[in-house]
């Protein structure tokens, strides 16, 4: 069994669909807030911190400092780590949690090493879910190369995909980065058949990672 935490709450259908398209089936999803009530998701969103998170709840969204949902997540993969053959974080942000009794999947990882094939004369757009990941995304993705622009569209606008577009023909971007779990598996489809670019989405790469995991 792999076990696959959100950094919110479940259930997750959309966070689901990549894996069932992909023809993952043994896999378990929980959420990192499963068992906080929203009284304590209301204080939570009120304390300050260097790096807010975007968190989808059972009704709603809030954005929660990173330090908050680390300890949760820390705590979650200490629970599931023996009886996991691994554990996905389906959040795009970097964690520290780790666990000596089984391999803890990170986005970031597999996503930062994919975009080393970017160039320094290439022209990379990094969508960003809410506005407090601006400076924090400039920080993770300073080794990427060439021309770099930070914009922030939120995975679940109405406008997604017409909001990306149109950045994408603003900047004239060879490359596009989903800097967010929660961006839409089928985004990097519609992206790549609109425009002349290479596009990197998390869900994409966790599904390939768990993949090659139950297949050995």
């Amino acid at each position: 069994m792999i076990t696959l935490i959100t950094i919110g709450q479940t259930p997750r259908h959309d966070l689901m669909k990549a894996f069932n398209l992909g023809g993952v089936m043994d896999v378990q999803l929980i959420g990192a807030l499963d068992k906080v009530s929203l009284d304590e998701i209301n204080m939570l969103e009120k304390l300050s911190g260097e790096e807010k998170l975007y968190v989808v709840l059972k009704n709603g969204m809030a954005n929660i400092n990173h330090e908050i949902i680390e300890q949760k997540v820390g705590k979650l993969i200490k629970e599931y780590a023996d009886s996991s053959e691994a554990i996905a974080l389906l959040c795009m942000s970097e964690f520290k949690c780790t666990s000596n009794q089984t391999e803890i999947i990170y986005p970031i990882n597999e996503m930062k090493e994919k975009v080393q094939d970017i160039k320094h004369n290439d022209t990379t757009i990094i969508f960003v879910p809410i506005k407090e990941q601006l400076e924090s995304a400039k920080i993770k993705w300073d080794s990427v190369e060439g021309k770099k622009h930070f914009v922030a569209v939120h995975p679940k606008s109405e406008s997604v995909l017409d909001e990306i577009n149109r950045e994408i023909n603003l900047y004239n971007s060879n490359h596009v980065i989903l800097d967010c779990y929660g961006y839409e598996y089928e985004l990097v489809d519609e992206i790549e058949k609109e425009h002349h670019c290479t596009c990197y989405n998390a869900q994409d790469l966790v599904v390939k990672k768990v993949k090659d995991i139950t297949n050995e």
